[in-house]
């Protein structure tokens, strides 16, 4: 009978503290940017749109510093699969907000991709959702302000987070600046 109470609690213990960190789980995904969708939302919308345009599109990663420093990386998708990336780095200047090109590539070919080190890395929007999932809406909300934003279709834009009292250059995650159907 012993035997028995000690698996019985066992069980209830491991139910109560799944149920626990599920709920935990579920309040962090209810992010929810401005134009009303948060990440389940989304990633439904998604696989709604990409099967609608035939998972062919373009999106920009946006990299800058309060420096003037920056980047842009550019990754077509045709049919699901990474088709080419493009980079460019950038300095704006104070004086007159003009962009100097500091250094650029082109991976046009499947062995070309991925073979410099600098910009994003080439992975589909498919990948970037799971990436927003597992790296940063889980992080702990009292420690960070997070964020979760989609374009007017439901695609995400943004994920990722800032620790409270950072000053500058402090956000981590995903930055989409332009995204489009091919």
């Amino acid at each position: 009978m012993k035997k028995f109470y000690t698996i019985f609690l066992l069980a209830m213990t491991f139910l109560l503290l799944y149920s626990c960190s599920a709920e935990a789980m579920q309040s962090k995904l209810n992010v929810e940017g401005e134009h009303g969708f948060d990440f389940r939302e989304s990633r439904t919308a998604w696989k709604n749109l990409k099967k609608e345009n035939g998972n062919s599109y373009a999106y920009t990663i946006l990299e800058q510093s309060f420096t003037g420093e920056g980047s842009e990386t550019t990754i077509e998708v045709e049919e699901g699969k990474v088709r080419a990336r493009f980079y460019i780095a950038f300095i704006i200047s104070d004086e007159d907000g003009s962009q100097s090109i500091k250094d650029r590539y082109e991976e046009t070919t499947k062995k070309d991709i991925e073979s410099h080190s600098l910009g994003a890395p080439p992975l589909t929007i498919d990948n970037l959702y799971s990436t927003c999932l597992s790296k940063y809406l889980t992080v702990d909300h009292e420690a960070n302000e997070v964020y979760f934003e989609t374009n007017v279709e439901g695609v995400m834009m943004l994920c990722g987070f800032v620790p409270v009292g950072c000053q500058d250059d402090c956000y981590r995650g995903i930055r989409i600046s332009e995204f489009h159907w091919m």
